[in-house]
């Protein structure tokens, strides 16, 4: 197995990406509501808060949502939002929005406060197509925009290169718990692909390891752990031969073995290979790599 010092990057990304594991930075204020938006928190100068079940934002994040306009009108105390030719409005402290000429009931109203014009961030980010999901775990809010179809079809494409490349673009969301992670030092983190798959795959760094699979225009966390790599322990995965110390989520069930890149960011290469289902690694070699753009692997057998 290569040495476990990997994914500095992680550091970063899997906090922006919402991933389970974090190296505390994330979880400083455990009961502030945070919103990750397409793999990157937003700040916000009045803080987010829940009334009847709905996040209410301040209408600059709801701004920040990619393929609509929304604009505020102070004169009528209105929220007009126009994405492909359609519009939706919302007037402050009423309970009922507009899309085109049908009345939608909403589960709070937008309001005025400290200053500010906060607004249901689920109906804002649904109505221009985005995906919302709520972790109550870590009180935070995700939203997913739409993909592009360029990303769409790079997603869908034979190449499994490029496919996976597109994958890691996608925003990433999880509804599971988040662990504090160590052995985040240094450029250096590993990503493992079922073969010929790219819409599951795990990332490991440090002493953490989420999997995530592809659902629609985003990819989810539906397993999250942290491990001891000094105690050698069946953990599950039979490329991971170290004790669980913590995790949360289904560990998902691998029939076959698993392709695996092994990047060094501080030199620009990726060792790369395959694992059986015994555990026994074949590294083919070294290549040199940009972060999140993979080659494919000779030898690889496409489904």
């Amino acid at each position: 197995m290569w040495k476990r010092g990997f994914a500095g990057w992680l550091v970063a990304s899997l906090l922006f990406t919402g991933s389970a594991l974090t190296t505390g930075t994330a979880s400083a204020a455990a009961s502030a509501i945070q919103i990750s938006m397409n793999n990157s928190f937003v700040d916000t100068d009045v803080a987010p808060y829940i009334t009847n079940g709905t996040t209410m934002v301040p209408l600059q994040v709801a701004q920040k949502i990619p393929g609509s306009s929304i604009q505020w009108h102070n004169a009528s105390k209105t929220v007009t939002l126009t994405r492909d030719g359609q519009t939706v409005t919302l007037v402050a402290g009423q309970q009922t929005a507009k899309i085109g000429n049908q009345d939608v009931k909403l589960e709070a109203a937008s309001v005025i406060r400290k200053g500010r014009v906060m607004v249901p961030l689920r109906f804002m980010a649904e109505s221009t197509g985005a995906y919302v999901l709520w972790n109550p775990k870590q009180r935070i809010v995700f939203v997913a925009s739409k993909s592009s179809e360029e990303l769409k079809q790079q997603l869908a494409s034979s190449n499994l290169a490029e496919a996976r490349t597109a994958a890691l673009k996608l925003p990433r969301v999880s509804a599971l718990k988040q662990f504090e992670v160590g052995g985040v030092e240094g450029g250096n983190f590993d990503y493992y692909f079922p073969e010929g798959r790219a819409d599951q795959f795990f990332l490991s760094g440090g002493n953490g390891i989420s999997y995530y699979e592809v659902v629609g225009d985003h990819s989810e966390v539906k397993w999250t752990a942290t491990f001891d790599w000094k105690v050698k322990a069946a953990s599950g995965l039979f490329f991971l031969p170290y004790r669980i110390t913590n995790q949360d989520g289904t560990l998902p069930k691998l029939t076959g073995r698993v392709v695996f890149y092994h990047y060094m960011g501080h030199i620009g290469e990726s060792g790369y290979g395959f694992i059986d289902r015994e555990g026994k690694e074949t590294i083919l070699g070294m290549k040199g790599m940009e972060s999140e753009v993979f080659f494919e692997i000779p030898g690889e057998v496409k489904p």
